[in-house]
């Protein structure tokens, strides 16, 4: 006859048997499988990874996502995909890691918004930066430093002193003279963005600044800064 603490040890045994038998899931297999069943599809990985709150850099999977390639910085190979690159550590494990400095990519997640610093534009989101070269799509780049403007400096000359007759002095007193600094060149909000185009180039577009939107070449009105992939349905032909 089984009393109650036989019962206990025979469940606590047959649970045992049955961690043992499956595979240890990491963090994202688990997720994964959660989110997207068994279709194994890797969907918007930024968004999947909580990336407006904070990428969860040095998070482990044992599998890269679907249209991932190969970038190489210096002798270091990487793995980029949506914005997010990844490091192979061994035994078929891989690891996300911040953007490596250096780092040139053929495109960017639209989330990523043009801003100018220090008279060059960027792309930066969450604290990533990017610029955008002739050559190379994107280029991964440290955090801009922001350069004050230095404050204007009023110079007056002192004053002219005339001696004549020793006993004598004459003093005169000329008007102040008033150097200023050079006056303040106003730059208009033109925001160039080089857009990829069919024949494996670049096509620069100027984007306006206009009220509280922007407007393009063709005179189109954009309530936000547009998109790449918006300025390529248009100008990438």
């Amino acid at each position: 006859m089984l009393t109650t603490v036989s019962v206990k040890r025979i469940s606590l045994g047959v649970l045992m048997l049955a961690l043992l038998a499956f595979p240890k899931l990491s963090y994202a297999d688990w997720s994964v499988g959660v989110r997207l069943g068994d279709s194994g599809r890797h969907h918007e990985d930024r968004h999947f990874y909580g990336w407006h709150e904070h990428p969860h850099y040095g998070l482990h999977i044992g599998f890269l996502p679907e249209g991932s390639y190969t970038i190489w910085v210096g002798r270091d190979r990487y793995y980029y995909y949506d914005g997010l690159y990844y490091a192979y550590v061994g035994h078929g494990d891989y690891v996300l890691v911040n953007p490596p400095v250096g780092a040139f990519v053929s495109a960017i997640p639209s989330d990523f918004r043009p801003v100018v610093i220090n008279g060059e534009v960027y792309y930066t989101d969450n604290g990533v930066y990017y610029i955008l070269t002739k050559h190379h799509g994107y280029k991964v780049v440290p955090e801009p430093v922001v350069y004050a403007q230095p404050a204007q400096v009023i110079v007056t000359q002192p004053a002219q002193v005339v001696a004549s007759q020793p006993v004598e002095t004459v003093v005169t007193t000329p008007a102040p003279v008033v150097i200023s600094a050079p006056a303040t060149v106003v730059v208009e909000d033109v925001f160039p963005v080089n857009v990829p185009n069919n024949s494996g180039g670049y096509t620069s577009v100027a984007i306006k600044k206009s009220g509280n939107g922007y407007v393009g070449p063709q005179g189109e009105f954009y309530a936000k800064f547009p998109s790449v992939a918006q300025l390529k349905a248009m100008y990438g032909k």
